[in-house]
C-alpha cells in the first residue's frame, strides 16, 4: 500500500520518479504525486487516479525529488489529499507510506498550539510537528527525528528540502531500500521500482534514516543516535524485466507462467532443505502464518504438513495471532507466508514471536524484505515479479514448496520432485485454447449473476477459499468459499433458481461426498460447475476438466478459478492488474 520512490543524480528527475512510480503501480493506490526542486523552489505535480504512461510536468529538467503513490485512509481520494505535502512556509515536502495510530491525539496537540490543517490526512501531522521541532532544533534533520520519535504505528517518511536540496527518510515498518550507482541514488519502497538503473542495494531497517546530499549517502541509527557504515551489495534476483510480453495483461501473464515458476519454487535440494527438516522433524508444532492469499497458503501448507508430514500443523490468520500467543512456545516452529514479506498483521505477529523466543521460517517473493530479516531461516518462491495485484503464481509457488517441505519430511523428496515435475507438464497442455474459450463461455453465463458459492473439501477446502477470494478481487461479485459439509447448516438457504454453485471434485475420498453436495444444490435451481477430474455424472451444467496431478490437485485446481476471474473481469470491463481499492502489498494494519 501506498509507495515511496526517490531520486538524486545526475539524469531528469521527473522523468526517473514518474517511471519509478509506474513500477509501484502494483502496489495499489488512488492518487499520486511528484515534487522536484527547481531554481531553490519546491515544484509539485499531484493528481487522483492511475498514473498516466506519460505526463507534463509543472517542473522542468532538475536531478533531485521525491514522488509517491497514495492508498487512502484517512481523508477521501482528493488531489489535496494527495502527497507529498508541503511546510507552511512550502520550503520542504513530506510523503508517508503507513498510519500515524496517535493522529487524532497529536492533532488536537498541535491545533491547541495554533496550528492550521488543511488536508484530512494524517501525514499532514507529521509535516506541522516538523515545523514545531524546527523552533528547537538547530536543523531540519534533528526536527524530523524529533517528530518521527513520537508517531505511533509503522511509518516510513521521506522529506525533500528545498534550502539544502537533500532529501531525508526514515523507516519504521513500511518498507524502503536504497540503489546506488555511482552518483546516482535512488529511493523506493521496492527495489524493482529502480531495478532497470542498478542493482546494488543498501537494505535500510527500522529506526533509520537515509540522509542524501551532494550525490552520498548516509545512513544513522535514530535509537542509538550513530551513524552506520552500511556498503551497498548487489542483488542479483533484481535481474528482472517487467514486460507484458504478448499478453494483454499481467494476470494472465502470470496465469500461464505458473507451468515453471511450480518448478522454479522447488529447486532447492535435498541438502538446502535439511537443516530446516531437522528442525522440523524435532519440533513439537508448527503453525503457519498468513493474511489474504499467503493465508490460504499457510492453510494449505498446513494441511500438506498434517497429511503428508504427519506433524501436528496449525495455520493462524496473522491478524488473528493473539489469541495463540500463550501456547506458542520456543520449542515450537512457525512458518510466515507473505508474498512481499511486509504484509503488516504478519510483521507484527512475528516481532511479538521472534521476542519471546519463537524460531521463525518464511516463504516470501521479495529479495531484502523484513520478513527475511526477522527470520531465522528463509525461502524464496522465486516466482519472479508479480504485477498483478491479484496473486496467482505467487500462491502456487508457495504451496508447491509447502509440499516439497512436507515430503522431504517423510524421506519422499524425489517422489516430490517427479509430481511437480509431473504438473508441471500438465499445465502446459492444460493452457490451450480450448481451455480458455471455455472458460471465456463460462464467463459469459456468469457476467449476468451477482451470488456465487465455491465448495470443497479435504484437499480442496483452501483452495475453495482461495478461488471465491480470487474471483471477488477483480470482479468484484460476491463468491463465497467454504467447506462442502456446512451447506446443510444453513449456506442452502441461500440457494435459489439459477445460483451459481462451482463444486470442486477430486477423485479421492471426498468424491462422493461433493456429487452428493452438487446434487442437493441442483435440486434447488442452482446452475452447476464442476471443477477437477472428469466425473460421469449429469449433476453439472458446466464442467471444467483440470491438469492431471496426484497429490497436487490444489494446484490444477485453483488455476480454473483464477482464469474464471480473468475472464470474468474482462466481460465486465472492469481494471484487471489493478482492481479498485486493493493494495499488493498491504504494509497498514
Amino acid at each position: 500500500m501506498c509507495g515511496i520512490f526517490g531520486y538524486m543524480g545526475k539524469s531528469n528527475a521527473p522523468y526517473i520518479i514518474h517511471q519509478g512510480l509506474k513500477r509501484l503501480e502494483y502496489r495499489g493506490y488512488d492518487s499520486w504525486g511528484i515534487s522536484t526542486i527547481e531554481k531553490g523552489n519546491i515544484v509539485t505535480t499531484k493528481d487522483t487516479g492511475h498514473i498516466p504512461e506519460s505526463i507534463k510536468l509543472k517542473t522542468n529538467p532538475t536531478t533531485v525529488g521525491i514522488g509517491h503513490t497514495r492508498w487512502a485512509t484517512h481523508g477521501g481520494v482528493t488531489i489535496t489529499n494527495a502527497h507529498p505535502h508541503y511546510s507552511t512556509d512550502r520550503s520542504f515536502v513530506l510523503a508517508q507510506n503507513g498510519i500515524v495510530e496517535n493522529y487524532t491525539e497529536l492533532k488536537a496537540y498541535l491545533e491547541k498550539l495554533g496550528y492550521i490543517f488543511d488536508t484530512q490526512v494524517d501525514t499532514e501531522v507529521i509535516v506541522k510537528l516538523v515545523e514545531h521541532e524546527l523552533k528547537t532544533t538547530k536543523t531540519l534533520r534533528e526536527a524530523l527525528i524529533k517528530a518521527f520519535k513520537q508517531l505511533e504505528g509503522r511509518n516510513t517518511v521521506i522529506l525533500l528540502d528545498s534550502k539544502s536540496g537533500q532529501i531525508l527518510a526514515i523507516r519504521n515498518g513500511s518498507p524502503l531500500i536504497l540503489g546506488v550507482k555511482e552518483k546516482d541514488i535512488y529511493l523506493a519502497s521496492d527495489p524493482l521500482a529502480f531495478n532497470q538503473y542498478c542493482r546494488d542495494i543498501v537494505e535500510i531497517n527500522n529506526g533509520e534514516m537515509i540522509e542524501i546530499k551532494d550525490g552520498k549517502y548516509k545512513l544513522f541509527d535514530i535509537k542509538k543516535d550513530k551513524y552506520i557504515n552500511r556498503k551497498p551489495r548487489e542483488e542479483k534476483l533484481l535481474e528482472i524485466d517487467i514486460d507484458k510480453e504478448k499478453y494483454e495483461h499481467y494476470m494472465i501473464k502470470e496465469i500461464v507462467e505458473q507451468q515453471h515458476t511450480i518448478l522454479k519454487a522447488t529447486e532447492y535440494t535435498q541438502k538446502q532443505l535439511q537443516p530446516f527438516i531437522k528442525r522440523l522433524k524435532e519440533t513439537e508444532n508448527i503453525y503457519t502464518i498468513g493474511a489474504g492469499t499467503a493465508g490460504f497458503s499457510a492453510d494449505q501448507i498446513a494441511y500438506y504438513l498434517r497429511k503428508i508430514g504427519k506433524k501436528n500443523a496449525i495455520s493462524i490468520k496473522s491478524y488473528e495471532t493473539e489469541s495463540y500467543l500463550e501456547n506458542i512456545s520456543p520449542n515450537d516452529t512457525v512458518i510466515a507466508i507473505s508474498q512481499s514479506g511486509e504484509t503488516a498483521d504478519t510483521l507484527e505477529a512475528v516481532e511479538i514471536l521472534k521476542e519471546r523466543g519463537v524460531y521463525i521460517a518464511s516463504i516470501i517473493n521479495m529479495p531484502g524484505s523484513t520478513l527475511s530479516r526477522l527470520s531465522n531461516s528463509y525461502f524464496m518462491s522465486n516466482a519472479g515479479s508479480e504485477i498483478c495485484v491479484a496473486s496467482t503464481k505467487v500462491f502456487t509457488s508457495q504451496i508447491s514448496f509447502g509440499y516439497l517441505l512436507s515430503k522431504t519430511l517423510v524421506g519422499e523428496y524425489t517422489d516430490a520432485k517427479r509430481e511437480l515435475r509431473t504438473i508441471s507438464n500438465n499445465l502446459e497442455d492444460f493452457f490451450s485454447k480450448k481451455t480458455f474459450k471455455q472458460i471465456e463461455n463460462i464467463s459469459k453465463v456468469l457476467k449476468e449473476k451477482e451470488h456465487f458459492f465455491v465448495l470443497g473439501k479435504g484437499q480442496n477446502f483452501h483452495i475453495a477459499q482461495e478461488g471465491a477470494l480470487k474471483i471477488k478481487e477483480i470482479s468484484y461479485k460476491h463468491f463465497e468459499g467454504f467447506a462442502a459439509g456446512e451447506l446443510k447448516h444453513g449456506v442452502i438457504a441461500l440457494i435459489e433458481e439459477g445460483t451459481p454453485v462451482l463444486s470442486i471434485v477430486s477423485n479421492d475420498k471426498n468424491v462422493k461426498d461433493l456429487i452428493s453436495a452438487t446434487q442437493e444444490v441442483k435440486a434447488r435451481g442452482a446452475l452447476t460447475i464442476g471443477i477437477g477430474d472428469k466425473q460421469d455424472t449429469d449433476c453439472f451444467d458446466y464442467f471444467i476438466e483440470v491438469a492431471k496431478s496426484n497429490d497436487l490437485k490444489a494446484i490444477s485446481n485453483v488455476i480454473p478459478f483464477q482464469l474464471i476471474s480473468y475472464y470474468l473481469a474482462k466481460e465486465l470491463g472492469n481494471n484487471i492488474d489493478k482492481p479498485r481499492n486493493l493494495a499488493k502489498s498491504v504494509t497498514v494494519k
